[in-house]
């Protein structure tokens, strides 16, 4: 029995030196080993974090990526100072007691400041963590460069001066196309231990729509700059151990997006469109060589430091579909071309009704006798009434998806950079011919269809496109709103080559995209876009106006879509004037007309 019970003492020893040894080995793969691991998910050694858990501070840039326009300028991103204010205790006695600012002190900064000393002290004490000076409006006050130079003479004690990373230039802008950022509390609390760890202006945000979400796994960048002070155990900042930042040391991020928009060319156009009252549409801009997006403009304007996303100012109208009107006549015309369904010279008769469906011309008396190119210059309803009923339904559906209308059509890789789908137009519209619900033998609704109302949905992103397809003999681009991506160091990230966007269908024949183009010209010698001809350049295009209703109220979109100069083509313009007075003069014609000569002007 005494040798078992030494056995069994025996055995328990060694046990729990086995128990003591494992602890000793773990704590020193903790110590020495892992704590210089980075962390999975983050961009932090596990050292980092630990350190950071004993810090409060405020994020003076997240490290997200930046937008250039195609030239280089900045879209995003502009360094701008702001006060810090690093509170020691809630009580201002233990404040003076800890060096903070006496009374003099705090009235000469309040005056630098603009502001009143009892509301700055009140702003300055009534949280516990450091955060910008904001004078009450919850935004960071940016500092004019006579302010800083004044602040740094004080030699503050528990304030200091930083560049803060500002990310929008514009107030309010029609750059949706853009986005915006959304809060992301969760990732403040992951990044280092506190809900309220970090605060604005940029607690942790990522992109809510436009191209900050489409690119936000490669925007989000390897870690925010922060200016920090160290804490005790209970959470109160240590007074002898001064700020100090803590920001990534990677030469590779931010990275910086090179968009093909112009900059000054997407200015001056939101411009027109505020001179020329525009409430509600969107203008495209295209380049007519490559159908690279050079001003995409929605209104009404956003502002995406602003954004509530109850409104729906933050959408993007050039890429949601609206009923397009007559400038789906294009697709009439080009399916009666493809599919012999008018003769050489053949004419029609209009005398201003149909007689069914409700369906007449916009010139009360009618035109008379005209063939199908006279009927295109003139929009003329009843000519192309006609010309559907020799149609189906599936080869209006097959014309259109040739030309690049009813699905989407913006720029897009697979498997590039990590991501399985990257593209450049969040929440695109595919468009539509018709729903479901209508029968491809229903003539009424053919007829209606034909001539671009009904359900038939187009995009001014797919409308501009649209042009461009024709200028290149039928084959269909897929725009580009990026043309690469880099690291901060200049080097290149990521490419985004030119692409097209075939139909399984094939495309239309180029002497048919010839023939449209031919048309569209003489819209504007002869036919409905008459005014154009006074503009600085020889233009061509086709106008629209479809009947739609608006809480409950007939309304009308009204489209100009065309190009220009007609010798060499540059541009193709889509402009879409939304829910306007029935009785009102065709804006959609004369905005178009001031893009084609700021154009102009511009070139």
């Amino acid at each position: 029995m005494h040798l078992l019970a030494k056995r069994r003492i025996y055995i328990t020893c060694i046990l729990l030196t086995l128990v003591f040894g494992l602890l000793i080995l773990r704590l020193g793969w903790v110590q020495i080993v892992q704590v210089n691991q980075t962390m999975p998910g983050f961009h932090r050694t596990v050292r980092e974090m630990s350190v950071l858990q004993r810090e409060r501070g405020v994020m003076l840039d997240p490290g997200r990526g930046q937008f250039t326009d195609y030239k280089g300028e900045a879209l995003t991103g502009k360094l701008q100072w702001g006060l810090v204010l690093f509170p020691q205790a809630s009580p201002l006695e233990k404040l003076r007691k800890q060096g903070a600012l006496e009374g003099s002190e705090m009235v000469q900064l309040a005056a630098i400041l603009h502001t009143d000393p009892d509301q700055l002290k009140k702003e300055w004490n009534q949280e516990s963590i450091p955060h910008f000076w904001t004078a009450g409006t919850h935004q960071p006050v940016h500092l004019t460069a006579a302010q800083v130079e004044r602040l740094r003479s004080l030699h503050l004690q528990g304030a200091g001066i930083y560049p803060m990373m500002t990310r929008y230039l514009q107030g309010h802008t029609g750059m949706q196309w853009m986005g915006y950022l959304a809060e992301q509390p969760e990732s403040s609390k992951i990044l280092t231990g506190h809900q309220d760890e970090v605060k604005q202006p940029f607690a942790m945000k990522a992109g809510a729509a436009g191209l900050e979400r489409t690119l936000e796994p490669l925007l989000r960048g390897i870690g925010p700059t922060l200016v920090s002070r160290m804490v005790s155990g209970g959470g109160e900042i240590i007074p002898d151990i001064q700020p100090h930042v803590i920001a990534p040391a990677n030469s590779h991020y931010p990275l910086r997006v090179e968009t093909t928009v112009d900059a000054e060319l997407q200015r001056g156009l939101e411009g027109l469109t505020q001179e020329s009252g525009l409430q509600e549409g969107a203008i495209v801009v295209l380049d007519a060589a490559n159908a690279d997006v050079r001003a995409m403009i929605s209104r009404p304007f956003y502002q995406p430091q602003h954004v509530d996303p109850k409104e729906s100012a933050w959408g993007n109208r050039a890429v949601q579909g609206a009923v397009p009107g007559s400038i789906f006549k294009i697709v009439t015309a080009v399916a009666a071309l493809e599919y012999h369904a008018v003769s050489n010279g053949e004419e029609f008769h209009c005398g201003g009704e149909y007689g069914r469906y409700g369906l007449s011309c916009w010139k009360e008396h009618g035109h008379g006798d005209l063939n199908l190119e006279q009927g295109f210059a003139e929009s003329c309803n009843i000519v192309f009434a006609e010309t559907a009923r020799r149609l189906s339904m599936e080869q209006l559906e097959n014309t259109a998806d040739r030309l690049g209308l009813a699905r989407p059509i913006g720029w897009e890789g697979k498997q590039m950079a990590g991501m399985p789908v990257l593209r450049h137009f969040d929440h695109e519209d595919h468009g539509r011919v018709r729903t479901e619900a209508v029968s491809s033998a229903d003539e009424g609704a053919k007829i209606q269809t034909a001539i671009g109302q009904r359900d038939v949905l187009v995009t001014p992103l797919q409308a501009a496109n649209l042009i461009v397809t024709l200028l290149h003999d039928g084959k269909v681009s897929a725009p580009r709103l990026v043309k690469r991506i880099r690291y901060a160091d200049g080097g290149t990230m990521l490419e985004m080559p030119l692409h097209d966007s075939p139909s399984a269908s094939g495309q239309i024949a180029p002497v048919t995209a010839h023939k449209l183009l031919s048309w569209m010209n003489k819209v504007v010698r002869e036919g409905t876009g008459k005014s154009l001809q006074r503009a600085r350049w020889h233009v061509a295009g086709k106008s629209g106006t479809a009947q739609v209703q608006k809480h409950g109220e007939k309304r009308n979109n009204q489209w100009f879509i065309g190009y220009g100069p007609v010798e060499q083509p540059q541009y193709a313009v889509a402009v879409l004037v939304q829910n306007v007075s029935p009785d009102s003069q065709h804006q959609a014609t004369a905005l178009f007309r001031k893009v084609m000569d700021y154009l102009a002007e511009s070139s």
